[in-house]
């Protein structure tokens, strides 16, 4: 196991089910995963979020959460999970903050 799956494994990731899922191939996944930790979807659903539209951020954080799922990101999913139900019911009400704790997730992954 390389080095940059170790420190997803030390963060809890689902490393063995990422793995599978992309064939083994180490260097496709984490070109897969370079792209999306830059992903414009995280900026857009704080604008989505900021602006009340609920359907574009429900479309965008569904999006994000789809990734993050093929990706094993466990802690990241666990966070943008409880985003993407409450958009799924019509209510935005309290997100903000869950996206701020998505942020705060996201920074440990940037330094994989």
């Amino acid at each position: 196991m390389s080095n940059r799956l170790e420190k997803l494994a030390a963060l809890g990731c689902d490393v063995t089910g990422a793995m599978d899922r992309f064939l083994n191939d180490e260097e496709f996944y984490f070109s897969c995963y370079d792209k999306f930790m830059g992903d414009l979807g995280f900026v857009q659903l704080k604008n989505d979020l900021n602006n009340h539209d609920i359907p574009a951020a429900f479309d965008c954080a569904h999006a994000l959460k789809g990734v993050i799922a093929n990706l094993g990101l466990t802690s990241l999913y666990n966070v943008i999970d409880e985003i993407v139900e409450p958009l799924r019911a019509g209510t935005d009400e309290g997100l903000l903050s869950k996206y701020d704790k998505l942020m705060e997730e996201r920074e440990k992954y940037l330094l994989v």
